[in-house]
């Protein structure tokens, strides 16, 4: 692990701030090349949080359990919750990512209401604790999006708003969530893909087609009631209506939804500050993984929003503060949800540390038995923590990356092509080895499962020793000053 002095600078002195930016894509499965759900999103909370992976796993309860929520409200605890992966930010209630046993994956980004008067009963719901049950109840993304919203309806929401992403290998919602206990939800259009930066992106609503909708019955009545809503003015919004009038507007936002839209869209978008951008578009191609982790690396280039082209003058997260991939971005993450396959086979999460302009996506697949030294924490997960009861040690893979996303920072013109060009041979490799390495485990799958969970984590735990032997080489091949790499391993 890692020394204490890095712990100390990151964790201790340190103060905490809410999580206020972050991204998420959602591609549908008709939308992309294999028929899977993807779904991108970058964690922005500034480089002095870190995170590690535990696993969970399915666990009996009896009777009398329950579960705490934040404000000391109890509500009983199932007979069963499942098995899960889970990204922890330990010093941060709102940046957990998680992936359970059926391919369901949960996190969220921050799109503030204007809600000023909340109703919320035993303090309300929120935190870590609302996504994490849905890690542990939820089947299905449907059923994951059905519970936040009786959860909403029976506690309220105790943050401003949210937008939670729930997908599986059939669909990917949005639930927009707002202080107090009002919400709405919306799917994907299988065929589309859709964008979220930190404003609600929900439109119109038609609670009567449950396919595609769910949310509070009075949702549009309660708008009008508060002012925000007005039937003469037209269709009901739910975004207009609902979002925080600066922050809807706020180009950090647009800009950075615009962005993505005009990498992946098969039309041209309008610059939002010429029309207002879709919740969803249909793609110039079927997607890979490999476009979605591109929308994440982005930094405006080429854009009329790149303020400076000279990468001598600034590096790209000095350039701007608001781009997809962005200063403050510290994980990284594409869930690849695929129903024909096993779960623990078809749902593989695509990790990066720090910011993925300059760290590679390792792929961890949901079926592996152990996580991956290097990434996980060390001890046990909490039973109800959010913050965790012992403080974890962190496995040495996010030391490194840090070391390697902070210098690459200050040597961007020189180093980013070569450093590019190296995670996108590795990555291409993962890419390229994934039927034929399937198939293999699918074989083993069906004569013994325990067996092709035990070939899953060897190899997880070899590639992602592979990345992060590379980020250590790439830095003693390319400075004169000494590595900084803590302990190690």
């Amino acid at each position: 692990m890692f020394k204490i002095s890095f712990m100390v600078v990151l964790i201790v002195l340190l103060s905490v701030t809410p999580a206020f930016a972050c991204y998420s894509i959602v591609a549908g499965k008709k939308a992309t090349v294999d028929g899977s759900v993807l779904f991108g999103h970058n964690e922005d909370n500034a480089r002095k949080f870190v995170a590690g992976l535990w696993k969970v796993n399915r666990t009996d309860h009896a009777s009398d359990e329950f579960v705490k929520l934040q404000a000391g409200a109890r509500l009983p605890q199932v007979k069963t919750t499942y098995g899960y992966l889970w990204c922890q930010m330990p010093e941060l209630d709102y940046s957990d990512g998680l992936l359970n046993e059926y391919g369901v994956a949960v996190a969220s980004d921050n799109c503030p209401s204007r809600e000023d008067n909340p109703e919320l009963t035993g303090g309300g719901i929120g935190g870590p604790v609302l996504r994490r049950l849905v890690a542990e109840r939820a089947r299905t993304a449907r059923e994951g999006v059905k519970l936040v919203g009786s959860l909403i309806e029976q506690y309220g929401y105790t943050a401003s708003g949210r937008t939670m992403v729930i997908c599986d290998p059939e669909e990917g919602w949005l639930v927009s969530m707002v202080n107090g206990k009002h919400w709405v939800a919306a799917r994907v259009p299988d065929d589309m893909v859709a964008i979220i930066a930190n404003t609600y992106t929900i439109r119109e609503v038609d609670l009567a087609d449950t396919l595609n909708y769910l949310g509070s019955p009075d949702l549009i009545a309660y708008a009008e009631k508060r002012g925000w809503y007005n039937p003469s003015e037209g269709p009901f919004s739910f975004e207009k209506a609902y979002a925080n009038p600066d922050i809807r507007v706020s180009t950090g936002n647009t800009h950075r939804q615009w962005s993505g839209l005009r990498l992946l869209s098969a039309e041209p978008v309008p610059l939002p500050e010429e029309k207002r951008l879709p919740f969803a578009v249909k793609p110039k191609e079927p997607l890979t993984v490999d476009h979605i982790t591109a929308v994440l690396r982005d930094h405006y280039e080429n854009t009329p929003y790149e303020p400076e082209k000279d990468y001598q003058s600034r590096h790209a997260h000095k350039r701007h503060t608001s781009t997809i991939c962005s200063p403050g971005t510290n994980s990284s993450h594409v869930f690849q949800l695929r129903s024909w396959l096993p779960v623990d086979i078809g749902a593989v999460w695509w990790l990066a540390m720090w910011q993925p302009c300059s760290t590679p996506y390792i792929p961890l697949y949901a079926g592996m038995d152990t996580v991956p030294g290097q990434l996980e924490f060390g001890g046990e997960p909490g039973e109800n923590c959010v913050f965790c009861v012992v403080s974890p040690e962190f496995g040495p893979a996010y030391q490194v990356f840090y070391d390697l996303s902070g210098w690459i920072n200050e040597h961007y013109a020189h180093c980013i092509t070569p450093l590019r060009e190296q995670w996108r041979v590795f990555e291409k490799e993962s890419y390229d080895i994934q039927p034929q390495f399937e198939d293999y485990v699918l074989g083993q799958w069906k004569m013994n499962p325990s067996i092709a969970r035990r070939i899953l984590s060897r190899y997880c735990d070899g590639v992602t020793a592979e990345a992060v032997y590379k980020a250590r080489l790439f830095m003693t091949e390319n400075k004169d000053t000494e590595i900084i790499t803590g302990s190690g391993k």
